[in-house]
This record gives C-alpha cells, structure tokens and sequence, in this order.
C-alpha cells in the first residue's frame, strides 16, 4: 500500500472531546511524515483560520481543507473559494429570516477572511461559536447583509438548531427550501451548512490531488460525521472513528478507535510502519 496524502476530520475525528491532540505524539508522526513523502492534510467544516490555530507548529507543511472543501490552502496559499452567488446569500437569508430565526437557529456566515453571526447573538453562544470559528464578527442586520459590503468572499451559510428543535422535520423543511444551485449536509451538532452544490470535502481533496499528482488509492482518510462521507468513500483507505455516526460507520470501506483512543494516530503508526 502506498499512502501519499493523509486528511482528516477535526471535531470528532482528529480531536478528542476536549477540544486538543496528542501533541507530542502527533510531532513525532508529521516528522515521520514528511521524510517519507506523506502530505497532511485537515479537512474540516470550521474555518481556515481555527485550523491554523490548531496546527501552528507544522502550519508551513501542511494543507488545509476549511468550510467542508469551499477552501483549500496549499500551505498558507489560497489555492480555491467556491463563493456562494450574491443573488442566492439573498434568497438564503430571506427564508432564514422568515423561518429559522433565533433562538429557534443561530445563522453563521463563513467567507474567506472571517465569520459573521447577528449583533443580538448573546455573549456564551458567541464564544462557543469561536470553538469553531476563530476569526469571528458581530453584524448588526445579519439577514440584510449585502455580501459586496464585507469585502470577502462567502462560501458557506451554517444554520444550527436549538437542542428543542425537531431537526427531523426542520431540516428536510429547510433544504426544501433552498435554490437547487445549493445543497446542505450536515456537520454535528444539529448544525446544517449550505455552500454550493457538489463542493465537499472530496472536492477539496482534488484540487491537492492534482497539485500533487495523487491517486484517489493513494489518499487516507479519517471522518465520523455525514460531511466526511464523501471524503471516507472516494477511497479504500477511509475509516470511519468508532464514535461515527451509524450510517458512517455502515459505509465507510475502515474502522479504527474513536477520537477519545487516538484512532487517527493510531492507524497512521501503522502507516509508518507499514502495518496495516
């Protein structure tokens, strides 16, 4: 077996419950890594810039898949945004404002440069969207926003539930409702983030696969949640964390331990040691 890129998932995935990493361990891995040949990637719903943070110490070596593949730097560089058409942020936020207000849903808007939440969002909710989110803003009239005033690019609008909601019926309700041209899916969380149709996180891994010249046999992948799956499918070598969701779980080719065990690092130890 021949392993060239390895991605992974973040919440869920890569990290435990409590938000971190075996840092040590993981610095003895990227070094291995690197000498060998073996891009690393995150792979990720959250932003550019929390990943970052999460991987300062190896920032330079790496690649980064943020907002679910709307993204993709190659190291720091800017390598992709899908943006979202002004016309349908609009359409999108209108059926938001009509149906899905807080504190029914809280509405995030992600874009190249920084995230965006609605003035009125209270103190705590904000902070526990910076979890996900580092570079994070208040708009006043979030749902009037005119994307050309930010001077960003949009490329995904999350929408999370209240834990009260009936997700099972709002979200089917709610893709509904979306111009065809969108699609949604789900990241944890009660949370559903819209970007446009057919970018994903497999997507993102294909513009790394032809900067790099890798085969879709020749990619790694770890995930736990239904944003992850396309990525776990695309090839032989994806596993799905014994926390994954079960329809994860049922559909993706691997398995390995759950994020609190360190089953990333675990499976990429055998990587190393060819022992898999």
């Amino acid at each position: 077996m021949s392993i060239k890129l390895i991605a992974v998932d973040m919440d869920g995935t890569f990290l435990n419950d409590d938000n971190d990493y075996n840092r040590d361990r993981f610095a003895h891995q990227f070094k291995v890594l690197q000498q060998k040949g073996i891009h690393f990637a995150a792979a990720s719903g959250s932003q550019f810039q929390r990943l970052v943070d999460q991987f300062q110490p190896f920032r330079q070596h790496m690649d980064f898949i943020s907002d679910n593949g709307a993204i993709v730097h190659a190291r720091d560089a800017l390598l992709f945004a899908s943006e979202i058409p002004h016309a349908l942020v609009d359409d999108t936020l209108t059926v938001l404002k009509q149906h899905y207000p807080q504190p029914m849903a809280l509405t995030t808007l992600s874009g190249v440069n920084r995230a965006y939440v609605g003035s009125e969002t209270p103190d705590a909710i904000f902070e526990l969207i910076k979890r996900y989110y580092s570079s994070l803003v208040r708009l006043d009239n979030l749902f009037e926003v005119n994307p050309e005033s930010l001077d960003d690019q949009l490329v995904k609008i999350a929408v999370s539930f209240d834990p009260t909601v009936d997700t099972a019926t709002a979200i089917p309700e709610l893709i509904d409702q979306l111009d065809p041209r969108l699609s949604a899916m789900n990241s944890g969380f009660n949370t559903e983030d819209i970007g446009v149709a057919g970018v994903s996180k497999a997507s993102g891994l294909k513009h790394l696969q032809e900067r790099y010249g890798i085969q879709d046999d020749e990619i790694m992948t770890f995930g736990d949640n239904e944003n992850d799956l396309d990525m776990l499918t695309m090839t032989p070598h994806g596993y799905a964390m014994a926390n994954a969701h079960a329809d994860v779980l049922a559909q993706a080719p691997q398995q390995t331990d759950s994020n609190n065990d360190e089953g990333v690092l675990n499976i990429i130890d055998k990587v190393l040691t060819d022992d898999l």
